[in-house]
């Protein structure tokens, strides 16, 4: 995918601010001794965040440049953090790819992005499951609990989305990104 500097700069303006966000949410999520908890509120964060490059350069492809920068820099927190995140963004676009073909309609836009959080936590529970040898599939249930939790977080992710597009897009968009 060829990205011109303006493109680039808005990929890594959201990894950085993901990151950074991100951060504080988690050192808040560790105050708060509820299972779950992260994933609820990481959900609608990541379809916010993710939904502003993706809507801005609509290119099939942005998801997974913007997980690549996210994945470089909290590789050094966690290898497996990194190799989760990647494997997000690359699966995002992949089913993008196959099932929505581009990103030239608003629905297909936070359609996408909502899949980013869903195979965000599926991702987390692979890598901790396979690499790790954390028994994260044996603690939440089977797979009905997945599936309806993943259901749980692509609505969330598609909520971020739409109040990213409402509160924040518009008013990026005419100042800094444009």
């Amino acid at each position: 995918m060829k990205y011109d500097v303006k493109d680039i700069a808005i990929i890594a303006l959201t990894a950085a601010l993901t990151v950074v966000i991100g951060y504080l949410f988690y050192v808040v999520g560790s105050f708060f001794p509820i299972p779950g908890y992260k994933f609820i509120i990481f959900a609608p964060f990541l379809g916010f965040m993710i939904f502003i490059p993706t809507r801005k350069i609509q290119k099939v492809g942005v998801i997974s440049a913007v997980s690549i920068v996210f994945a470089a820099l909290m590789t050094p927190v966690s290898v497996f953090m990194g190799i989760a995140i990647f494997m997000t963004g690359i699966t995002t676009d992949l089913l993008t790819l196959l099932l929505l073909h581009n990103y030239n309609q608003m629905w297909k836009i936070t359609a996408s992005v909502g899949l980013y959080p869903m195979f965000s936590v599926l991702w987390s529970f692979l890598v901790s499951y396979y690499f790790t040898g954390n028994a994260m599939y044996q603690l939440v249930g089977g797979w009905i609990s997945i599936l309806l939790l993943c259901l749980v977080i692509y609505i969330l992710g598609v909520v971020g989305a739409y109040l990213s597009n409402k509160v924040i897009f518009s008013r990026i968009s005419k100042s800094i990104i444009s």
